[in-house]
């Protein structure tokens, strides 16, 4: 039976600025750096410290101004109200570096034409397809586990994520090489676009540093690893059914037109980072959280029971197990797939009742959104029984956003959140998870958020507990 929700804040309304007033100021920062420095060294502190001061809140980085939007009705306009006027910014400006022209990068009409070609690849009938795949990947390397064994478990749903990734859009294994390669690269990459994307002057990315120079290198293995698949992949007889071939099949509804050679890496190299560190950070997460929660872990493994009997998850099981979405839905919360995001006025834009500059830096966190107490009460507490049906409905529409919102929001978002439900069903329906060490996992905070060495043990579940019974 499921326990009475708490008192819910009502709506939290956006202020109503007195025409004419500056925007609010955060206190602090340095000479020629602004507030860079917190941003770099504390950005998850520092985020939710512009919070407290406003719907708006002005910063410097470098000598450049910088705005901080903060309230879920103004996020929205800026989101999907107003998009047009917003470009994406200097965060995805330095994310070109890596992911060149692909869906996360590029911009206006270009961008829609992509978005129209990728979506459909990742719609229902899609994913349903690609489940089976996520389903053997997961089963094959979970059953490696022993009873009592300590794993890294980041590292291990890393390798889980990636292999899941390259099987869909590749239909094969990287392998030992290649996968080490991407395991090498990934992190040192993202590290550096976060870095970029806040630092106070451009010249610092030039500059011959040891941290520039492991990110050339990085992406110069990254791009010799895709660039071998695809041409590995071309050689193939026709018929190949997984993503890379129908990215390459595709074309626009609208034009008829495919996409070209170059823009097929730009799409796979976005879709390799998306679907492995997000994929990754999250399920690590969750893992933790169950761990330190195990009588949430033994009510969903009760579901998953009770649900799924002798039988491995299927696709069309993830629709009725509600209680593991409920999980999955708060982890997000908790730890969305990216800590915040950026936006630049095309042109003078007025949101709410302020106006914000053209070619002003505009930051917006999704952390600190989804933790406002105004929003949610106890925010920092693990509680999935939040998303129980009608206890969010007081919620302002775009106060949970994991994933974006709007036309530029992840298109991925359906095929991540199935890969979360199904490895997560496979581990849940073997192991019972606890936590190896009394010491908090803390995030690294790249581009997006990964955890820290997150170490658990794995108690293999009793005989009589669904699957277990007959294998």
């Amino acid at each position: 039976m499921l326990k009475e929700p708490p008192h819910t804040p009502p709506p939290r309304q956006a202020a109503e600025p007195v025409p004419g007033t500056q925007i609010p100021s955060m206190p602090g920062g340095y000479p020629f750096l602004g507030h860079a420095l917190q941003l770099r060294t504390r950005p998850l502190e520092f985020v939710q410290e512009l919070r407290k001061h406003g719907d708006i809140v002005a910063f410097r980085l470098g000598t450049r101004d910088a705005y901080a939007v903060n309230h879920p009705d103004l996020i929205r306009q800026m989101l999907v109200t107003d998009a047009k006027n917003f470009r994406k910014g200097r965060m995805f400006e330095k994310g070109r570096l890596v992911a060149r022209n692909g869906l996360f990068t590029s911009e206006g009409d270009f961008h829609l034409r992509q978005r129209r070609i990728i979506q459909p690849l990742l719609r229902r009938a899609h994913i349903q397809q690609y489940t089976s795949t996520m389903h053997q990947i997961a089963h094959a390397q979970v059953d490696t586990w022993r009873e009592g064994q300590e794993i890294r478990m980041d590292r291990e749903l890393f390798d889980l994520a990636l292999a899941t990734v390259t099987r869909v859009l590749f239909s094969t294994r990287l392998g030992e090489g290649r996968s080490a390669a991407v395991c090498r690269s990934l992190p040192v990459l993202l590290e550096g676009l976060g870095r970029r994307a806040v630092a106070p002057i451009d010249l610092l990315d030039k500059l011959p540093t040891v941290m520039n120079y492991r990110f050339a290198r990085a992406l110069a293995q990254i791009r010799g690893v895709i660039e071998d698949i695809i041409a590995e992949h071309r050689s193939r007889p026709a018929g190949s059914e997984d993503l890379l071939a129908a990215l390459l099949a595709a074309r626009d509804e609208q034009s008829g037109e495919g996409m070209s050679d170059e823009q097929v890496y730009d799409e796979v190299v976005t879709m390799l980072i998306a679907g492995t560190e997000t994929t990754a950070g999250a399920l690590s997460w969750a893992c933790y959280l169950l761990s330190r929660h195990p009588q949430i872990q033994r009510r969903l493994q009760a579901e998953l029971d009770a649900q799924l009997g002798d039988r491995d998850v299927g696709f069309d099981d993830l629709g009725r197990l509600r209680f593991l979405h409920q999980v999955i839905a708060e982890t997000l919360r908790l730890h969305p797939s990216t800590w915040m995001l950026m936006r630049s006025p095309v042109t003078d834009v007025a949101l709410g009742e302020r106006v914000l500059p053209a070619g002003a830096i505009v930051l917006f966190s999704i952390y600190a959104l989804q933790r406002d107490p105004s929003l949610y009460p106890d925010p920092d507490v693990f509680d999935p029984d939040r998303w129980v049906p009608g206890r969010t409905a007081q919620l302002p529409k775009d106060a949970y956003i994991p994933f974006g919102a709007g036309i530029r929001g992840c298109a991925g978002e359906q095929f991540a959140r199935a890969e979360m439900a199904v490895i997560l069903s496979v581990i849940l329906r073997r192991f019972t998870l606890q936590p190896a060490t009394a010491r908090p996992a803390r995030p690294i905070v790249r581009l997006i958020p990964m955890p820290g060495a997150m170490p658990l043990t794995v108690r293999r579940r009793p005989h009589g507990h669904g699957i277990q019974a007959v294998r």
